[in-house]
This record gives structure tokens, sequence and C-alpha cells, in this order.
């Protein structure tokens, strides 16, 4: 599959916003950062030293405890075949904490463990994809 087609769809199927509420400049860097980008100023930049042109910002609420947490992706040629990755923030107070980090795309599933959704980790191809489950403090799979 074209990889550019490819992130297109990655971009398309992600998955709804819980909360329709805007994230501020200052949240999106502060996001970015615990997320594990680089930031200098108000640019962010890919694990590949390049502008995350692709990235985006979203609230899920993945436990069902009224409180979202922060789901960060970003596309793009950086991420291999897949050109994609996500990473799931826990906001406990004023502190974000990553709990799952994955190339590819995310879908929510109907499953739970610990009260959380579990995570189908999508990439190119039709086999089998990786699920991440909660274990407690964190997503594994």
């Amino acid at each position: 599959m074209n990889v550019g087609l490819y992130a297109a769809l990655v971009l398309a199927t992600a998955p709804s916003v819980v909360s329709a509420q805007a994230f501020s400049p200052a949240e999106k860097l502060a996001a970015a950062k615990a997320a594990g980008f680089q930031v200098r100023g108000t640019a962010i930049f890919n694990e590949c030293d390049s502008p995350a042109e692709q990235i985006a910002f979203e609230r899920q609420d993945l436990n069902a405890d009224g409180k979202p947490e922060i789901v960060v992706s970003d596309g793009g040629g950086c991420y291999g075949n897949g050109a994609a990755m996500f990473v799931v923030l826990r906001v406990t107070g004023a502190t974000w904490s990553p709990v799952l980090s994955a190339q590819g795309m995310m879908t929510l599933l109907k499953t739970r463990h610990g009260g959380w959704s579990d995570i189908e980790i999508g990439g190119p191809g039709f086999g089998k994809m990786p699920v991440a489950r909660w274990n407690g403090s964190k997503y594994i799979y």
C-alpha cells in the first residue's frame, strides 16, 4: 500500500474524540513533550528530528472514570511502513505520564481489562494485529 495513502487512512480512522474541548498551545507543547517529542520553542519535532507536521491531540476516556486520557499521534515516513505512531498519556493531577507508546494506528476495542479499553495496534497488512491490555499501571502487548 502507498505510504501516503496509508497515513491518510490512519488519520481518517483514528478513534473519535471524547471531549470537544480544544487543546491550548501550551497543552499541546506539554503533551508532545510528555509523549517523547522534542519541543524547541513552539516547534515540535519527531524522533527523526523533523518537524511533526501531522501531530494530533485527542482526549479519550479510556477507563470510563470521567477524566479523559490524552492520545498524541503523528504520521509520516519517520515511522516506517506503518507511517504512524501514537502515545497514550494518563493525566494524574498536573502530571502527564505515558502508559502506551506504539508504532501503528490506534483502534479502541469493545473489550476491557482492569476497566480500561483494550487497544489494537494496527499497521499495514491483513494479519493479526497486536492488542494492548491494561495491566494495572500501563498497557502491555
